[in-house]
């Protein structure tokens, strides 16, 4: 796969819009001084899973097994007790 590069001068004189263009593009870009590459500037990874592998994590989270029954009925005792304070909506 073929990289884009700039020169450093080039980095220098554009750096806001070489960031913006790494940013939006999601590619790196090489930074070269010369005929030699220096630097690669690239955007971060990405962290958290796609959407699509959602279903798979939840599958493989553990289950509640004894403790769903208790832990519903907290829930619904929670919720009964609970009070909310009147929107300034309204």
């Amino acid at each position: 796969m073929a990289h884009q590069s700039i020169t450093a001068t080039e980095l220098v004189r554009n750096l806001s819009g070489v960031i913006d263009q790494v940013r939006i593009s999601g590619k790196s870009l090489l930074i070269k001084k010369g005929t030699q590459t220096v630097a690669e500037l690239r955007p971060p990874p990405k962290v958290g899973i796609p959407v699509t592998k959602l279903g798979e994590l939840l599958d493989s989270l553990p289950k509640l097994g004894n403790e769903k029954t208790p832990m519903s009925q907290d829930l619904a005792s929670l919720r009964k007790k609970a009070v909310l304070p009147k929107s300034s909506w309204d």
